[in-house]
């Protein structure tokens, strides 16, 4: 007999895909995360405590839970009503709380501090990362993470270049070569490019010719990347982002953005943070 689970937190997003689909496929299975293949994107059964991305059905499960569970790759879905069932387990999302994760810009006059607040977050940061591009450190980086960082100064300072000429196509070329670049389940260049885009949001340059230029080149260069970073991607430019992302719209404490952004992935947060103080303080000429 299936053990039944209530999810606890999930998000307007992942209601509207599972409201369109009955079946799917179990994608990959972690310590504190099962990634199931719904349609043509991922959903993300969670632990409890689990920062909440867009993706996110948040269960009470621990994280040894979790690992307990009789799941394994390849495995059916199916989804029917509010429930959604695995081999042995059905987990309900007709009572969890549902988090809008739709980015909104702030006024301007708050970009300022929310900038110095970002810059104060990612200095006093122990995280890695493209952290350690735009704060350098005494601390020396292995030869892989050194190319990766100079491989992505290149793409940045090309960017900008090219937008001081107003070639906004070519600038939004030169920043999307960043897909695909650096290691683990989300590259640190998908991360910066998701932080990119809501940097954008958040200063209200949707419409610039540059965000449109980089929106399409993005959308070009989703199977550059792999299935979970490409589902973060895919929900960036749709403007849908983590909670922690969706808190910089407003009045939040340093420590506490600290902490949302630190507790994302190894450097995931971080280097999200570090795209969005490059959108913030980037030149948008036109």
């Amino acid at each position: 007999m299936s053990s039944m689970y209530p999810i606890q937190r999930t998000t307007a997003l992942v209601r509207q895909l599972l409201s369109a689909h009955t079946t799917g496929t179990v994608h990959s299975v972690y310590r504190k995360t099962i990634n199931l293949s719904i349609g043509n994107t991922l959903i993300a059964l969670q632990a409890a405590g689990s920062p909440v991305s867009p993706i996110s059905l948040i269960t009470p499960l621990t994280e040894q839970e979790m690992s307990a569970l009789p799941v394994s790759v390849g495995q059916p879905v199916s989804v029917a009503g509010e429930a959604m069932q695995l081999p042995e387990a059905v987990f309900c999302f007709d009572t969890a709380e549902t988090v809008d994760t739709r980015l909104m810009p702030v006024p301007e006059s708050h970009l300022p501090s929310l900038t110095a607040q970002i810059c104060s977050v990612l200095e006093h940061s122990t995280k890695g990362g493209f952290r350690n591009l735009l704060f350098p450190t005494e601390h020396s980086t292995q030869l892989g993470e050194q190319l990766v960082l100079a491989a992505a100064e290149n793409h940045m300072n090309l960017c900008s270049q090219e937008l001081h000429l107003f070639h906004y196509t070519t600038a939004a070329h030169s920043l999307s070569s960043l897909i695909g670049l650096g290691i683990g389940l989300t590259p640190s260049g998908d991360d910066f490019l998701c932080g990119v885009l809501a940097g954008l949001i958040l200063r209200n340059c949707t419409s610039h010719p540059f965000s449109l230029a980089l929106q399409q080149q993005l959308t070009s260069r989703l199977p550059d990347t792999n299935d979970i970073s490409r589902a973060f991607l895919n929900c960036a430019l749709q403007g849908q982002y983590s909670e922690a992302v969706c808190s910089l719209g407003y009045a939040a404490e340093e420590a506490q953005l600290s902490a949302a952004f630190s507790a994302i992935g190894h450097s995931s947060g971080m280097d999200t943070l570090c795209g969005i103080l490059y959108a913030l303080t980037l030149s948008l000429p036109g």
